[in-house]
């Protein structure tokens, strides 16, 4: 009887799965909540992103709209040049693929529906790549119509362009079966339907009937140079019969296409460069638009903010990944805080906190960030900040609250619920100020020598999530330099500035602070009401300060400092010291680090140690864990055993990788050899045994088995031949 091995059905996660039984109801909340919170997250990208590529693309679609446009009037004459538009996109090459996707549809969308997409492994041969182009565009319609004999699959393309197609076994594919194709779908067509209309009609019909071919090279860098010289002047002979445009993807700069072309094949090019904003301004109007949105609760603490960033600039420039990242921290906070279940809206606070059971207050409690706050809630004031919004912060003396009231929060569910409402509200009302003013300030020292704050905001960002930014040596440089600043340009600046907070005037400090810049604004434009309304100073004394024919160095100094100190301001030095006065106290008020709040484990996720090697994985520690213990893996029990012992079941990549750690610098492969035979043709029950003749001569299955897993190690990168020794070979890692 024969044996028949099915393969099982395909399992996929679900949420029960990460759900346990204790606190079940507690993590179905949460999950709930993040479920929607995601969804808001990903339509807000989505929008963003749409907007971005219609701005991106605008120029190139009507470019591409204008291609060819002359072309009846040109029949009698030999048409060389192919109109081409390269898309400058940057090194952030996983962002690529997204890219180039958008732009396709747009093109399908608005241009042409032929529309083919190339990309580096398609351009192997010259025959793979047209074979690929004819196959995309033609969508294998008109192939195979009159053939019954199919016998050929081809995927083609990534998941937007796979399909499987039926061609003939060994049919070519060329240029010219794409001109008999649209010559057959296309201009047929055209002639039948232009007897029956005037010649205006039948000349709008021929420019609805002709649509042009966009052929998309994502990565013209990555491309043979040869088959892509063969293939512009294959389009450009064939130029004649098909209204081809060319759409060259360049991560770097134009001059790469000269590099990679001789000068008879770039001048078959006519081509107009476009250019995709750079990543780091893409990223820049990301976190505008999700990590400082007050509509959105969920934020990421410093650490893992600053390490998101710096996978961003200093890894691969990736958008994609940075949401990931983004996602993954979400997920995590969700999953292992139990605060989380408060992460929601200001509006919708007090209804999942009326939701919460005895069992679950209790849970919270538990909860290291409640045991801390429980014993010092701050009550601290902050001036007229404090007045309007209760706004609690963390850089004063703690005022320790009764043990009363402490006993109150510990049993009390209602007390607990009203405290935690009142604290989470006050978070999201400073969030409310919080963002305004930053941009505020950002917007003073955008433009100063040097960028003391930062060119980008989100650098004073990561500074306000740090600590105290009052304190930071940038925020000192920038007040330095303003306090130098002439008039005209203060008086800009501050219109700049104003313009950040215009829409947050409903909130009532900020409308103080709005006012208060546009009444200083007004002096600096009537300074002479100023130098009328000053009251005089009395007599001037007229006496000439002499400094002293001989004097040590510090005594001079000292005398002239004393000297500058004492010469008196003028007016506009007087007002520009008011107003910067001013916005540093307004700032003390708005401008406190988040993360001093009693809950703000509540909206922020800081775990970084958690999140650190799913996205920034370490590849050769999981292989050698894997190498080392194959049973945890492959959850299988006849491999389980401890990181020194070495099984007969096995995998042979792990024995030959547990042998050669026995090994010193040169690992001789005849000694390998032998010792992996011994372990593979050993007794399964580990009993001592001659060694039978057969090991001495290695059956040709043993040593195709070895030269595979050591073949394997190499590809891996532990092991490298050596010339010191040729049958031996050399230890890479330790």
């Amino acid at each position: 009887q024969g044996c028949f091995a099915y393969k099982g059905k395909l399992k996929t996660a679900k949420d029960e799965d990460y759900i346990t039984s204790k606190n079940e109801k507690l993590m179905k909340n949460r999950l709930r909540i993040y479920k929607q919170l995601w969804e808001d997250v990903h339509t807000r990208i989505d929008i963003f992103r749409s907007d971005l590529n219609a701005h991106i693309f605008e120029d190139l679609l009507l470019f591409a709209k204008s291609c060819h446009r002359d072309r009846d009037l040109l029949d009698k004459v030999t048409i060389s040049e192919i109109p081409t538009a390269v898309l400058i996109t940057g090194v952030n090459t996983p962002d690529h693929e997204v890219m180039f996707s958008n732009l396709g549809n747009m093109l399908k969308l608005n241009v042409t529906p032929l529309v083919a997409r190339i990309f580096t492994r398609d351009s192997s041969r010259i025959t793979t790549l047209i074979r690929s182009i004819v196959l995309q565009l033609t969508n294998v319609s008109g192939f195979g119509d009159d053939d019954t004999d199919r016998e050929d699959s081809i995927c083609i393309g990534d998941d937007n362009f796979e399909k499987m197609t039926t061609l003939k076994k060994n049919k070519a594919v060329t240029m010219t079966t794409l001109v008999k194709w649209y010559e057959r779908k296309y201009l047929c067509k055209r002639k039948k339907s232009s007897k029956l209309t005037n010649a205006g009609g039948m000349e709008k019909d021929e420019t609805i009937k002709k649509p042009l071919i966009v052929i998309m090279l994502e990565e013209a860098e990555c491309m043979n140079p040869n088959v892509l010289q063969d293939f512009i002047t294959l389009c450009s002979s064939y130029l004649f019969a098909l209204p081809i445009v060319l759409v060259l993807g360049i991560a770097t700069a134009i001059t790469t296409v000269h590099q990679l072309l001789p000068m008879s094949v770039s001048s078959l090019l006519c081509m107009e460069k476009f250019h995709a904003p750079p990543a780091s301004q893409y990223l820049s109007q990301l976190l505008d638009k999700i990590t400082m949105n007050t509509n959105i609760p969920f934020r990421l603490g410093p650490k893992v903010f600053n390490f998101l960033l710096d996978m961003f600039l200093y890894h691969d420039f990736s958008i994609m990944n940075f949401i990931m990242g983004y996602q993954y921290s979400m997920m995590e906070h969700f999953l292992s805080n139990p605060l989380s279940i408060l992460c929601s809206p200001s509006e919708d606070i007090d209804s999942t906190l009326s939701q919460l059971t005895h069992a679950q207050l209790e849970d919270l409690r538990r909860h290291s960030n409640f045991m801390r706050c429980q014993y010092c809630f701050n009550t601290y004031y902050t001036g007229d900040f404090m007045q309007h919004y209760q706004i609690k912060c963390m850089w004063y003396e703690p005022h320790w609250i009764s043990v009363p009231d402490q006993v109150k929060l510990l049993t009390d569910d209602q007390g607990t619920k009203m405290k935690l409402a009142e604290e989470l509200k006050m978070m999201h009302t400073f969030h409310i100020t919080m963002f305004p003013s930053m941009r505020f300030l950002h917007c003073l020292g955008q433009n100063l020598p040097k960028h003391p704050l930062g060119k980008q905001i989100r650098e004073l960002y990561s500074v306000i999530l740090a600590g105290d930014v009052l304190e930071s040596e940038g925020y000192k440089q920038t007040f330095s330099l303003l306090r130098i600043m002439c008039s005209d340009d203060l008086h800009e600046l501050l219109g700049l500035c104003l313009s950040t907070i215009a829409d947050n005037k409903d909130v009532e400090i900020l409308r103080r602070l709005f006012e208060d810049v546009e009444r200083y604004r007004y002096r600096l434009t009537h300074l002479e009401e100023e130098i009328e309304n000053e009251e005089p100073s009395g007599q001037k004394e007229n006496t000439v300060k002499i400094l002293p024919l001989r004097a040590k160095l510090h005594e001079l100094k000292e005398k002239l400092q004393s000297m500058s100190s004492s010469r008196k301001k003028s007016p506009y030095e007087k007002l520009r010291e008011e107003i910067l006065n001013c916005l540093d106290n307004y700032f003390r008020q708005l401008l406190i680090c988040p993360m001093s709040f009693p809950f703000s484990d509540v909206l922020y996720f800081n775990d970084l140690s958690a999140i650190r090697d799913q996205i920034k994985a370490v590849p050769r520690c999981s292989i050698q864990c894997a190498l080392t213990q194959p049973g945890k893996y492959m959850m299988c029990p006849c491999c389980q055993c401890d990181k020194e012992s070495i099984l007969q079941t096995m995998p042979d990549i792990c024995i030959v990788y547990k042998l050669h750690l026995e090994c010193g610098t040169l690992v001789n492969l005849y000694d390998w050899l032998q010792a992996f035979i011994v372990i593979v043709t050993s007794n399964m029950e580990g009993k001592k045994t001659k060694m039978p003749l057969k090991i001495r001569s290695p059956s040709t299955e043993l040593k195709a088995r070895f030269i595979r897993a050591v073949s394997e190690l190499q590809f891996l990168g532990f092991i490298k031949a050596t010339q010191r020794k040729t049958d031996h070979v050399t230890r890479l890692t330790w």
